[in-house]
């Protein structure tokens, strides 16, 4: 089961509606089936701009995170309960992918210059060629 992260933001509501609130919505996710993992509270915050949600306009909401891992079915059944209940003004799933380093065993190559010193010779030239092409037309012009 792949493990997924579920950005909520909620009303500003008192602490034992938020409470509620936060427990309808970890119902929801083991209800489809779901395994909680952890969840993070980020508090009482202004948003960015106010957000209108079921006919009302909000200026500041929490902020929840919710880390879970369910089947990969349950994204658009979780998202319909959440777009019906009033008291979620916005909702974001993620999937979390684990990164795995590039370069465990043998050599790391992310398609750099084999050799850095390539590119520096190369901007030298430049620069001489540069710099001989306004010598000459120097000396046309004192010609």
């Amino acid at each position: 089961m792949p493990t997924y992260e579920l950005s909520v933001i909620l009303k500003a509501l008192q602490r034992p509606e938020l409470a509620q609130v936060i427990k309808r919505c970890c119902t929801n996710i083991l209800g489809q089936g779901g395994i909680i993992r952890g969840m993070e509270n980020l508090g009482l915050k202004p948003l960015p701009y106010r957000m209108k949600n079921h006919g009302s306009k909000f200026t500041e909401g929490n902020y929840i995170l919710i880390k879970f891992d369910a089947s990969t079915k349950i994204h658009e059944p979780l998202m319909d309960i959440f777009s019906r209940d009033t008291d979620v003004i916005r909702k974001n799933m993620f999937s979390e992918e684990e990164f795995v380093r590039p370069c465990l065993s043998g050599p790391c190559e992310f398609g750099e210059i084999k050799n850095p010193d390539h590119e520096k010779r190369l901007w030298w030239a430049k620069v001489k060629r540069r710099g001989m092409r306004w010598e000459r037309d120097r000396q046309r012009k004192k010609a």
